[in-house]
């Protein structure tokens, strides 16, 4: 794993308290004004959702998986399937795909927390391919590789006031709260003494299971509460696009969340979200440009590896440092 020192996890000093969800909240408000188009912007919250969660699982407890798509289409795939076939229960749905997701969370995290290193990420990689290819044969129920479409976004209805769902700004705003809700829930939880107890298996496992920490449980219920909210992600994308694809499954998801996650920020929390408006704006506007567009951001992504591990955040924190420190007379 990439080693991270207690500074890079934590952040800026002042980045404590309720301090940065309210910044995050501010910028998010604001995102949909500055970008091209709202739907961008509802792209780049849901994806920045879905890349916070898998840091809980690999930057604070260590936990390497490629199956992040196997959670996020899954979500997906549930709460379309839920709006089509069962109920216009936009809340009952989200349920349904959450609920979902966390159990299969539960289950491949259980799995691989067997093993470790390579062997536990080849695992998760089978794991994910397994999902591919049931998404991928089961057209009566999944549509295939045509996906799944009739998905509707239902309006809420309270009392006798309804809140129009219909067009995208009502939908990143409605999208927005459970987005700031999440990212507040994660960071309490990196905050808490679970987080603390994930940090130190992160460290190191010898030790941890050493003074009694049940090491298997507690990688299971990390990995299960990342396919939470990655499930959640997928579950509101399936809505925002009123459509699952096969793609929302295969594991150029999985290596997209990767990305946005190494890009960002590994065990920052914030950084992620750096990584995914980076990610997913590049793939919207780039591609536009330059077919090739993917070799620049290969490059971007071996530069980040090799020589500035801690990701932008890192670069950010030091930028911080260096000007924020007082001059001397």
């Amino acid at each position: 794993m990439i080693p991270m020192t207690q500074r890079s996890i934590n952040g800026f000093s002042l980045w404590r308290g309720s301090y940065p969800i309210i910044l995050l909240g501010a910028v998010f408000v604001v995102l949909p004004f500055i970008l091209p188009y709202t739907s961008l912007a509802t792209e780049i919250m849901l994806f920045a959702l879905a890349a916070v969660a898998f840091d809980l699982c690999v930057g604070y407890t260590g936990v390497m998986m490629f199956c992040q798509a196997s959670f996020f289409g899954l979500g997906a795939y549930t709460t379309g399937l839920t709006l089509v076939h069962l109920t216009d229960n936009i809340f009952l749905a989200m349920l349904f795909g959450v609920a979902v997701s966390a159990a299969l969370a539960a289950l491949i995290g259980f799995m691989i927390s067997i093993r470790s290193g390579s062997y536990s990420v080849l695992l998760s990689l089978a794991f994910n391919e397994l999902i591919y290819f049931i998404a991928y044969q089961w057209t009566s129920l999944t549509g295939g590789d045509d996906g799944l479409t009739g998905i509707r976004r239902p309006n809420i209805h309270l009392g006798g006031f309804t809140i129009d769902l219909q067009s995208s700004d009502s939908y990143y705003f409605f999208a927005f709260i459970f987005f700031i809700l999440s990212v507040w829930i994660i960071r309490r939880i990196s905050l808490s003494p679970l987080g603390k107890i994930f940090l130190c298996i992160r460290e190191n496992n010898e030790r941890a299971q050493a003074i009694g920490i049940n090491i298997r449980l507690y990688k299971t219920l990390a990995v299960m509460l990342g396919g939470l909210f990655m499930g959640l992600a997928g579950s509101m994308y399936s809505m925002y696009i009123q459509f699952a694809h096969i793609h929302n499954v295969h594991f150029e998801t999985s290596g997209n969340i990767v990305m946005m996650v190494l890009i960002g920020g590994i065990g920052t929390l914030f950084g992620p979200i750096v990584g995914a408006v980076m990610i997913v704006t590049a793939s919207d506007l780039a591609s536009s440009i330059w077919d090739r567009w993917m070799l620049l951001m290969g490059v971007l992504f071996i530069f980040f590896v090799l020589f500035a591990r801690g990701g932008i955040w890192s670069l950010l924190e030091k930028g911080f440092r260096i000007f924020g420190r007082p001059k001397r007379e």
